[in-house]
């Protein structure tokens, strides 16, 4: 049958006053989901899901198997177990029964069918078909995709469709002849709705309706990809990275076996390649560190302290923080000395704003000694380095954390605590106020905190964490989210390299890596 025979076909997709939806967002690890009612891909906007609560679902993965999912409703949610990994579409419908409100007083069966892709969106795999009387499918590749709207298997032409941005906003679009709406070029979480009414007329409940109106919802991530370019110069991992006009250099690093420590497993190596391609430059060494970062300032890359191991190889290990502070300078091509630390620190991170190096976290290892957890976030005066270092409190004590600054505040991110927990929490510096405040904390499990690494894009705050996932932080003040994949590994760099992020190095299962990923996003 032909969509456009039906008796009564609504293509013009009008927004509805206070209109909700039934959208299933995956929880951090897809593990899990929620099941909202709501207008945006926000629990905080939802309202009380019982109007759906006889919804029902299901889970269809890779090999084609079908589990029934039950719902247990949590406060304005309802929570799902996902069973099995990888690429699955979970999917169902709700009948919301016969109703008629406002100005509308045509008796309606309410048929909602919500569909989420957990995985790749881009497959035919993700078509349900079969008693699925409207859904939406993604189609493209991450950064050009568009959506297809079919009702009973059959494109549906001159429909408009509702589209819930990554960045927050909507966008409406209508059908071409093949059903296809787009394109659309973000990253990140989409949603989508979509309505199709006929007059097909009936009895539920004892109450009479003249139409069924029949919605359909759509949850799925479009995720920036990543592309292997050149590799680092040595495998690598707890090193420094910065760029400094059109160079990127990276410095040292821990070059064995994870957890093994000797004079044998850092590195002292320094190098920089052009951000445009090429081959990497190899500059003066000096001394061999791990757990250090590089910052770039008007021309110079500094690195500050860092952790040295005084044992040599096969020898019990004797790892020391070091004060050591110094610059190199471009245009003489040598290290330059600047004033120590006032105690030696490592396993923390730097950066700069406006003329301000700044050294966040870190302890201090003092071989068999306890070791000494930074309780200050240190400031030194580039334009007067004489002066010598002034101390903050801080509101935290973590190690194995990043730093980035972002609209003139310094985003500590992440890192573990003297008990050896493993922190996602975001504490925010304000050096004009010397305020701290918090941020939104990291998504995911616990170690999505240990040693992540973040970057400043086109006026956006990414992280990159350890199972590969790459999270934006937006100025509206948004959660995280999750915009991009890539290689899993911990304790590396990341950097913004001609409208794309360079995720560089690292360790994964023991060893470290020379892999070096672009990632477009948009």
């Amino acid at each position: 049958m032909k969509i456009t025979k039906l008796l009564y076909t609504c293509v013009a997709l009008a927004t509805v006053a206070q209109a909700h939806f039934t959208f299933i967002l995956p929880l951090p690890g897809d593990e899990a989901a929620e099941m909202i009612l709501g207008e945006t891909l926000s629990s905080r906007d939802t309202v009380n899901p019982a109007l759906a609560a006889g919804a029902q679902l299901y889970l269809r993965n890779s090999q084609g198997t079908v589990t029934n999912l039950k719902m247990e409703q949590d406060g304005h949610r309802f929570v799902l177990a996902l069973p099995g990994t990888g690429d699955r579409v979970v999917y169902g419908s709700a009948n919301l029964g016969v109703a008629s409100r406002g100005k509308d007083t045509t008796p309606h069966l309410l048929l909602y069918y919500p569909k989420t892709i957990l995985g790749n969106a881009f497959t035919p795999a993700t078509i349900i078909g079969g008693d699925q009387v409207v859904e939406m499918t993604p189609q493209g590749k991450p950064g050009h995709m568009s959506l297809r709207l079919l009702v009973r298997g059959e494109p549906l032409a001159g429909a408009e469709i509702t589209v819930l941005l990554p960045d927050g906003q909507q966008q409406k679009a209508k059908t071409d002849a093949s059903g296809v709406a787009g394109p659309f070029h973000q990253h990140g979480r989409y949603g989508a709705w979509a309505r199709f009414w006929e007059n097909k007329t009936g009895e539920q409940a004892g109450k009479r309706y003249e139409q069924t109106r029949h919605y359909a919802m759509l949850v799925f991530d479009s995720l920036a990809q990543p592309e292997a370019v050149t590799s680092l110069p040595e495998k690598t991992s707890s090193f420094g990275a910065a760029v400094e006009g059109d160079w990127l250099y990276v410095y040292g690093g821990h070059i064995a076996q994870t957890h093994s420590y000797s004079q044998a497993s850092v590195s002292g190596q320094f190098s920089r390649r052009k951000l445009a391609g090429g081959d990497w430059e190899r500059l003066p060494a000096a001394t061999p560190l791990q757990g250090l970062n590089l910052a770039a300032h008007a021309g110079k890359v500094c690195r500050v302290g860092g952790m040295q191991p005084r044992n040599a190889q096969g020898q019990k290990a004797d790892n020391h923080s070091v004060d050591e502070v110094a610059c190199f300078e471009g245009t003489s091509g040598a290290w330059a000395a600047w004033p120590a630390l006032p105690v030696p620190r490592s396993s923390h991170d730097v950066a700069v704003v406006g003329h301000q190096l700044i050294v966040t976290g870190g302890w201090t290892l003092r071989g068999a000694e306890p070791s000494l957890w930074a309780k200050t976030t240190l400031l030194l005066d580039l334009h007067n380095p004489s002066a010598g270092w002034r101390e903050v409190a801080q509101p935290y004590e973590r190690r194995a954390l990043v730093t980035a600054v972002w609209n003139g505040r310094v985003y500590v991110i992440g890192g573990i605590t003297p008990s050896g927990k493993v922190s996602t929490e975001v504490d925010v510096y304000d050096p004009v106020t010397n305020v701290w405040t918090k941020g939104p904390a990291l998504p995911g499990d616990a170690m999505s905190g240990f040693a992540p690494a973040a970057a400043v894009l086109q006026d956006k705050l990414y992280a990159s964490t350890g199972d590969g996932s790459l999270f934006v932080l937006n100025a509206a003040g948004e959660p995280w989210q999750r915009v991009g994949r890539s290689a899993q590994r911990l304790a590396h760099r990341m950097v913004p390299a001609a409208g794309a992020l360079l995720i560089l190095g690292g360790a994964v299962k023991g060893g470290n890596l020379d892999l070096t990923e672009r990632l477009a996003v948009r």
